[in-house]
């Protein structure tokens, strides 16, 4: 947002600039008598600095609107403290989201924050989706749930993970396996799921 700001306050400077340069140009032209050089240069020159307008004014209609303006993004465990801030960040930008979660009574408390906050003219109701990437043979069957949302995903961002705290030692395989689950396999076979609907 303060990039933006500071990029429309460049344009406005230029765009001073632009016209001190329109009228220094005609001042000129008026001022020395109008040969032929004058006659073809002018058109040429007036022809450039249209162009330059058009360029400034048509990035300017880009930099007002959001990038993620009407895009679908999936945000595994949104109900964590990143998700949640991703969530909000995306929702108030005007993207489509699909919030994937654990708990449904998270997912909910996050629906209803996002929704008190936001401005419906501008703003998607966000779709809820249960999803535990610790379960491998479930994914496919949610990822099948989350393109039935919005048709396609333009954006996922994998946030989910699972941390322990402890000595390795004390740390059994089956719990290894959850972690490697949760943390690479879950999110590789959910990436997977949604890609093959777009190639096949």
């Amino acid at each position: 947002m303060e990039t933006r700001i500071h990029f429309k306050r460049y344009l406005e400077k230029y765009e001073e600039w632009l016209i001190s340069i329109v009228t220094l140009t005609w001042s000129i032209f008026f001022q020395v008598k109008m040969g032929v050089l004058a006659v073809l240069i002018l058109p040429l020159l007036l022809f450039g600095i249209s162009g330059i307008i058009y360029i400034y004014r048509a990035v300017g209609r880009l930099m007002s609107k959001s990038a993620v303006q009407n895009k679908v993004v999936v945000i595994t465990d949104a109900i964590s403290g990143l998700g949640k801030e991703c969530s909000r960040v995306f929702h108030s930008g005007g993207a489509r989201l699909v919030l994937c979660g654990k708990t449904w009574e998270k997912l909910e408390a996050l629906y209803n924050a996002l929704i008190s906050v936001a401005d419906p003219s501008v703003t998607f109701t966000p779709k809820l989706v249960l999803l535990d990437l610790s379960d491998i043979n479930c994914i496919q069957d949610v990822a099948k749930e989350i393109l039935d949302c919005y048709g396609c995903v333009d954006i996922l961002i994998n946030n989910a993970s699972m941390k322990v705290k402890g000595p390795v030692q004390s740390i059994s395989l089956e719990l290894d396996k959850k972690i490697m689950d949760a943390n690479y396999f879950g999110p590789i076979t959910l990436t997977k799921g949604i890609l093959i609907f777009f190639f096949f």
